[in-house]
């Protein structure tokens, strides 16, 4: 076998595994971005049908708020519904959407509002915790208060960029 039969074989496997390690697609990744530096604060694997769960505290009266989202087919998140400890300014009462109290929350259900990213400005004193999947992915506490947070899924290509 000639010198360059020989060779063919690694080159092959060479090209291979720089596709894999740069290129080959990786996944979709949630990330937390922010705004002002472009700094990323948080990135964890995503699917469509993941639930996230953003957990505040809203106006003077200092009332639980949550919001439960699902990552859609096309990589957005589906505002599914939203739990309140009452109304008040600011909480959307007039949706016309199943709407019950269930330990002392008003849940508004069946929202269905679609959203392609999340751009905050946070509260070190209001804006709480972020799951994924019931597991706290992020407390939005840890950050200097007014921060400008984003929020997207991506695609991540290559998988040399999970070796750290």
């Amino acid at each position: 076998m000639s010198g360059k039969r020989k060779a063919l074989p690694i080159i092959a496997a060479l090209a291979a595994l720089i596709w894999l390690g740069f290129f080959a697609p990786a996944g979709r990744r949630f990330v937390l971005y922010d705004r002002v530096n472009e700094k990323e604060l948080l990135s964890v694997p995503v699917k469509a049908g993941d639930k996230l769960r953003l957990e505040i505290e809203h106006s003077a009266e200092h009332i639980p708020w949550f919001e439960f989202y699902t990552v859609t087919e096309d990589w957005q998140f589906n505002l599914d519904a939203i739990a309140v400890g009452g109304y008040g300014a600011g909480v959307p009462a007039e949706m016309d959407v199943p709407t019950r109290i269930e330990d002392g929350l008003v849940w508004m259900e069946e929202i269905n509002s679609v959203f392609p990213r999340f751009s905050w400005i946070t509260s070190a004193t209001y804006m709480k915790g972020l799951t994924l999947n019931g597991t706290e992915l992020f407390d939005f506490r840890s950050l200097p208060d007014a921060s400008r947070i984003r929020g997207e899924i991506i695609e991540v290509r290559g998988y040399l960029r999970y070796v750290r």
